[in-house]
């Protein structure tokens, strides 16, 4: 049986096993996206039932504004989502699977058993590396679909009513920084796990069984 983590490494493994889970989560979210299409009258009828909210706030015509160009960034998106639709479910695949991976492998690290923590963590440290790759790939193929669903909004909504403008730039910022975020927390873990001290560390001699 393994001796327990040190502190300072137990709470990194817990957030490694955090932050991979919810890699796969949203990549299983991404991937049935993907193959979900939109229902544009449910949107519409949504809409009209929050028209007395929005009324509060916005003209009749801003709101029908809102919506229409609401509608039209999500079939953009769709439409990008379906020309995209092979390579995107490969990565996202491919993504879940190495986080899926890194998952395993911290809740391995974390728990007290038998299996040597080092080798662990080597094989942790190359599927971070691989869900950086994955990651940026994804990320390039969400900023494009925001860039373009944004540029759809604003070519309805834009300058016609008080609502947030330039969608196309804040939606492309915000997926790119998520994006880098993601990345460099991945390559993190994957610099952790390969570092000579953290496998020294890993190194330690199995506690002895108890006494019969």
């Amino acid at each position: 049986m393994n001796p327990p983590l040190p502190s300072p490494l137990r709470f990194i493994s817990i957030g490694t096993l955090l932050l991979a889970a919810f890699v796969v989560f949203s990549s299983w979210f991404d991937l049935l996206e993907a193959f979900s299409p939109i229902n544009t009258s449910q949107i519409r009828q949504a809409a009209l039932q929050q028209e007395p909210l929005f009324s509060k706030f916005y003209s009749t015509e801003e709101t029908q504004t809102f919506t229409e160009a609401l509608i039209s960034s999500l079939e953009v998106r769709q439409s990008s989502l379906n020309n995209m639709r092979g390579l995107r479910s490969f990565v996202l695949f491919g993504l879940s699977v190495s986080a899926t991976w890194v998952f395993l492998s911290g809740w391995r690290l974390v728990s007290k058993g038998g299996l040597p923590r080092a080798s662990i963590a080597r094989t942790l440290s190359k599927a971070a590396l691989a869900c950086a790759i994955l990651r940026t790939l994804d990320g390039a193929q969400s900023a494009a679909l925001a860039r373009q669903s944004g540029a759809a909004f604003d070519s309805i909504a834009a300058f016609k009513t008080s609502f947030p403008q330039n969608m196309e730039t804040t939606l492309t910022l915000f997926s790119a920084a998520f994006t880098f975020s993601m990345v460099a927390l991945f390559l993190w873990v994957w610099r952790y796990f390969k570092a000579p001290q953290t496998l020294d560390l890993l190194n330690l001699p199995p506690s002895p069984p108890p006494p019969t």
